[in-house]
This record gives C-alpha cells, sequence and structure tokens, in this order.
C-alpha cells in the first residue's frame, strides 16, 4: 500500500499517448485515471486490449494501475527502476514481501520518493527493522511517510501506544495517508475496538483499486460480527483482482458457507426483486430535460447504472447539479432505493427501506388512511389477479416488472401516464379494478415534501 497522490482526472488516451516513465507519475496515473468510474472502464478495456496485443510496456503499467497486479507481473520486463516498482508493489500485494524485497533490494536509495517507500514497505513485512531505521536517515520520502515509518518503528518496539499517538496526529494532519490509516485500523482491532476499527477500515474502500489487505481484513471483522454478506463481498473482491489468492480463497469459502446457514427467505426474494427492479429503463420515469440527457450522457440507461454511481460522482458531471440530483433522489426513495448501492465486487446492497414488494408500512400508503384486513391482503395478489387488458398488463408487469397489486401503488398517476403506450384507457382501467379492492394510486401533490 502506498499513500495515495493527488492527481486531475486523466483520459485512457491521454496515459497511453505519454505512458509513466517513474513511480510517483505512475501512482498519480492511477488516481487520474480511476477517479472516474466511466473513465475507468475505458481504462480498463484498453488495458485488455494492450495485453492481447502482447504489448507488454503497456500491458504492464495500465494492469498495475488497475488493480491486476497478475497480470502486471506477466508483462513487465528489464530492471529498470519503474519495471522493478511494478514487480515489487505488484508482489506486495500478492502477499508475497520476500519476492517483493528481492524485486526491490537494488532500488534502497531511491530518488523517488514513491519507489523510497516501496522499498521500506516491503523492508517492515520482512521485519528488517535494523536496515529500515538505518535508512531512514538519508532516504528522498515526503515527510508524512518518514513520519510514517517512524511511527511503524516504534510498534516494532511494542511501544504501541506512542505508535497510536503518532498515527493519529499523522492523520490528523494527512487524513488520506493509506498506510498510517490502515496501521490505525489493525491496532484498534487487537485492542478489541472493533467499531472504531471498522470505522478506518471503510474509509479505505474508497481507494480504486482498493488494497487487498484492507479487504481481507475488513472481511474477516464482517465475518466476526455474522455479517455474512458484507465479508462475501470484500472476499470476492480480493479474489477478481487475483482470483488465486489462496486466503481470500479460504475466507470466501467459509463466509459463503456461513451465509448459506443464516440464508433468509425474505432476503432472497428482496434480492431477487431488487434485480427486477435495477433493470427497470430511466427512460420509464418521468424527469425534466436536463436530469435526462445528464443521465443519457453519462451512460446511465437503468436503474442499476443510477445506484451504482454515488453523489459526488454524479455531481461532478457537467451540468449537473443539485436540483437534477434531489429530482432522482426522489425517483430512487419512492422505490426504496438510494445512490452509491454498488459494491466493488459488483453485487448490489439490498436496502434496509427496500421491502421487495409494495413499500409497505402505513406511511407509504397513508393517502389510504388505515388500511383494513382486506385492503392488506388485495396489496399482495398478483397483477395477473385484476385481469388487466393486454395493454395495461403488459405495461406493467413486461415494462415496470411489477408482481403484486401493492407494487403499483409505489407509482402516481402521473408516472403511470408518462410511460409510452400507457395513455389516460389503462390508467381509468386500473383505477376501477383497484377501487374495487378499495385501493387507488396517490396523485402527485399527494407527496409529502422532503
Amino acid at each position: 500500500m502506498i499513500e495515495a497522490v493527488v492527481s486531475p482526472q486523466a483520459s485512457p488516451a491521454a496515459f497511453f499517448a505519454a505512458p509513466p516513465a517513474t513511480p510517483s507519475a505512475l501512482l498519480a496515473a492511477r488516481t487520474g485515471v480511476l477517479a472516474d468510474p466511466t473513465n475507468a472502464d475505458k481504462f480498463r478495456a484498453a488495458v485488455a486490449e494492450a495485453r492481447s496485443a502482447n504489448n507488454a510496456d503497456m500491458a504492464a503499467s495500465g494492469s498495475w494501475v488497475a488493480g491486476q497486479y497478475t497480470h502486471a507481473l506477466k508483462f513487465v520486463q528489464g530492471d529498470a527502476e519503474l519495471a522493478a516498482f511494478i514487480r515489487g508493489s505488484s508482489l506486495i500485494e500478492l502477499s508475497q514481501p520476500v519476492h517483493a524485497m528481492e524485486a526491490l533490494k537494488d532500488h534502497v536509495g531511491s530518488s523517488d520518493p514513491v519507489m523510497a517507500a516501496t522499498v521500506f514497505e516491503a523492508m517492515a513485512l520482512n521485519s528488517q527493522w535494523e536496515e529500515l531505521e538505518k535508512g531512514l536517515a538519508s532516504a528522498n520520502l515526503k515527510p508524512s511517510d518518514h513520519a510514517y515509518f517512524q511511527a511503524l518503528l516504534q510498534e516494532a518496539a511494542g511501544e504501541y501506544a506512542d505508535a497510536m499517538r503518532a498515527y493519529s496526529a499523522l492523520l490528523n494532519e494527512h487524513p488520506d495517508h493509506l498506510q498510517a490509516r490502515f496501521r490505525m485500523a489493525f491496532r484498534l482491532d487487537l485492542m478489541g475496538e472493533d467499531g472504531a476499527a471498522i470505522r478506518h477500515y471503510e474509509q479505505l474502500l474508497q481507494l480504486r483499486p482498493t488494497p487487498s489487505s484492507v479487504l481481507i481484513n475488513l472481511g474477516i471483522m464482517y465475518e466476526d460480527r455474522n455479517d455474512f454478506e458484507k465479508a462475501c463481498g470484500c472476499f470476492g473482491a480480493v479474489l477478481r483482482q487475483d482470483p488465486v489468492n489462496p486466503l481470500a480463497r479460504l475466507y470466501f469459502k467459509d463466509a459463503h458457507e456461513s451465509l448459506d446457514m443464516y440464508y433468509d427467505e425474505d432476503l432472497e426474494r428482496k434480492e431477487d426483486k431488487l434485480m427486477q427492479i435495477l433493470r427497470t429503463p430511466i427512460s420509464d420515469f418521468e424527469l425534466s430535460v436536463r436530469a435526462r440527457n445528464c443521465l443519457a450522457n453519462m451512460d446511465i440507461r437503468t436503474l442499476g447504472d443510477l445506484v451504482s454511481r454515488t453523489e459526488p460522482e454524479l455531481l461532478e458531471f457537467k451540468n449537473f447539479g443539485e436540483t437534477s440530483l434531489n429530482e432522482i433522489k426522489r425517483v430512487l426513495s419512492h422505490k426504496g432505493l438510494r445512490l452509491g448501492l454498488r459494491r466493488d465486487d459488483g453485487s448490489f446492497i439490498v436496502p434496509e427501506e427496500f421491502e421487495g414488494g409494495y413499500g409497505g408500512s402505513d406511511l407509504d400508503l397513508e393517502w389510504l388512511g388505515e388500511l383494513s384486513e382486506e385492503q392488506v391482503e388485495a396489496l399482495d395478489l398478483q397483477i395477473s389477479a385484476l385481469s388487466l387488458s393486454v395493454r395495461c398488463h403488459r405495461a406493467l408487469v413486461e415494462r415496470l416488472n411489477l408482481q403484486r397489486t401493492g407494487d403499483v401503488l409505489r407509482y402516481t398517476e402521473e408516472d403511470l401516464l408518462a410511460m409510452p403506450n400507457f395513455g389516460i384507457t389503462s390508467l381509468n382501467e386500473l383505477q376501477n379494478k383497484l377501487e374495487e379492492f378499495g385501493l387507488r394510486l396517490r396523485k402527485a401533490k399527494e407527496i409529502p415534501e422532503g
């Protein structure tokens, strides 16, 4: 793990047109090209093409940037400093510190601060404390890295309280120092302060790519709390980067078996329903022209694409402001969804507020007043039980992926009329059927502000 370097977003084309020539430049390029998810996807595709074309230099550098360390090791060539950095840092990430030190040993006195920090990291992982302490005196490190390694030496000497104070002081001044936060989390875990440790580890999940050591340690902590779904997500993310990682494979197997033991039929129903809803096209929703155009330009076509993004990612896009953001959040809220639901392993979080059905609290259906037993039973009826016309039935079941009568009540009259091929005739037909069960759609004006 190497401290992050702040860099502006860079395009994949710029990376391949002028490839980084030093470890510091390569790390800066990583933070640039992975800052935007769309950019990152394009970059990974370009790297895959470089590997297919056997373009070794581009394949090695690009694979390292993408966190595909096994590929990086396969293609890296030569003994130049950049090649040694790619080789050594990849071996560190793949939990092979002895081989990493062998790859880096000729660069102990490197003038590149990122390379120097990587060499000292390998020393620490191999418990070469005397060599590390001796080398610090003349090393070309950033002040924050120098302070970190001094704290690490304190920790190695058993001066845990002093080390923790040093890590805390370093993070107060440099909150993005990855290694200091990792050690802080690790020590807190050993001290039994699980909640604080998890919070530190979870902050590191924002890194792209997320270090394997963070994912494995956090996954173990989730597993200890019987949160097997999150644990599987962490271990699965490691296996995406390193499919043969022995620790990740072992832990994933154990966590997945435990997940099966605690598997909840209700959760299964919710997950199935969530995946159905996430396939819904954005075009099915009534949005302003600006919001719709922005989403189209970001290649967001479905609800799944939308909830894969975070608020900061949307706001970074040109012409996408708070008004559009709030508009989209209201749409998601009506479905029990929110932004940022996609995990690193590609799976989706099932929000606590997602009911997997009609969305069912009395508050959700407050425009109907207090529900009778008959009304509650009617909410669980299959839509086919309403005996709707083919046009109306297809619009609800095939286009919106709705299954139960209660699902329909998540939409307003205006929502449905905005759908293609759903006109006033279909709306009146649906309203008449709902009225037979004492139900009705709400109007847009009945949606509470907030």
